[in-house]
């Protein structure tokens, strides 16, 4: 693919409307650009690690990762390295340390280690031609589709920081597990046609439900559609019920993984990367008058019933 070709393939993403859904009380456009920019790098990356040349190799996956990761967290690490991942993100978060709090920058930079973490484990499933249990991707897809990294670029760009004790309370805990979740979800959803295409399906809900539950492709999607809306469903009650007990910086918290929810799934609805697909068995995804599933009771998946819990 030649530097023409990539670059109209990055501008089509729409990584910056992305970043401005999500991030809607930024100031100004210096987090927007810089996390735009580091949001290119990374989806570029996670082709190569999905579908391309590094998409069976997870040694070289974890060699690049532990060299990115040096240099995120010291800009001056590695300086002989010329890869164009390990330039953009010494830049990317060079700039994020002058303008963002310290804290955001670090759990942004933390958040990392889980998304490399992630794709190296889906790398070694593939590798071995393993494909993923339920219980295995309710803990590591997550990872795989850097959720929390998503929810820290917000704070970058806003310029905030939520005191760590608030964030480890038992209720906020699950509300952003399950705001992870329901990223994590849509972007199953949205990618699913292209993931297939590629042979590369051992990270998406729609084939590990498909296998777990023994039923059709078009019955696991509906399956997917029900087990998100009735997250969807827990994450409105509980950031309600959350927010009216809080002060002013954890409801801005919250507020901050409602846009995150709310601006994935609609960047996901116009983005290139989601929406240039051969039109197949799996339909586009539409917006519904009301859930596939409302019910407030846990799922029977233990790795994720705990967050319904906190419902009372």
């Amino acid at each position: 693919m030649g530097d023409a070709e990539r670059r109209r393939r990055l501008l089509a993403i729409g990584a910056h409307e992305f970043v401005c859904r999500i991030a809607k009380d930024a100031e100004g456009i210096t987090g927007l650009e810089l996390v735009s920019q580091w949001l290119c790098s990374m989806l570029t990356l996670d082709d190569e690690w999905d579908t391309g040349r590094l998409s069976r190799d997870p040694s070289r996956v974890l060699t690049i990762a532990a060299t990115l990761l040096a240099v995120i967290n010291s800009a001056d690490s590695h300086p002989e390295e010329s890869d164009i991942y390990v330039a953009s993100v010494r830049d990317v978060f060079r700039r994020a340390r002058d303008w963002a709090p310290a804290v955001a920058v670090k759990r942004w930079a933390d958040s990392q280690l889980e998304s490399f973490m992630g794709a190296a484990t889906i790398t070694a499933f593939r590798a071995e031609g393993r494909a993923m249990s339920l219980s295995e991707y309710l803990t590591i897809g997550p990872l795989d589709r850097g959720s929390r990294s998503c929810i820290e670029i917000i704070e970058v760009c806003e310029r905030t920081a939520v005191p760590q004790s608030q964030l480890d309370s038992p209720r906020v805990h699950a509300l952003t597990e399950a705001a992870k979740f329901l990223v994590l979800v849509s972007a199953d959803v949205y990618s699913y046609k292209r993931e297939d295409s590629h042979g590369a399906l051992e990270s998406n809900i729609v084939d590990t439900l498909q296998r777990h539950l023994g039923c059709e492709r078009e019955q696991a999607l509906l399956e997917t559609a029900a087990l998100h809306d009735r997250t969807m469903c827990l994450f409105l009650r509980l950031a309600d019920r959350t927010s009216r007990r809080s002060g002013p910086e954890l409801r801005r918290y919250i507020q901050q993984l409602s846009n995150l929810v709310s601006g994935n799934l609609e960047w996901g609805f116009t983005s290139a990367r989601y929406t240039e697909r051969t039109p197949g068995v799996i339909p586009t995804a539409e917006r519904a008058e009301r859930p596939a599933d409302g019910r407030l009771t846990p799922p029977p998946y233990p790795e994720i019933a705990w967050w319904w819990e906190q419902l009372w």
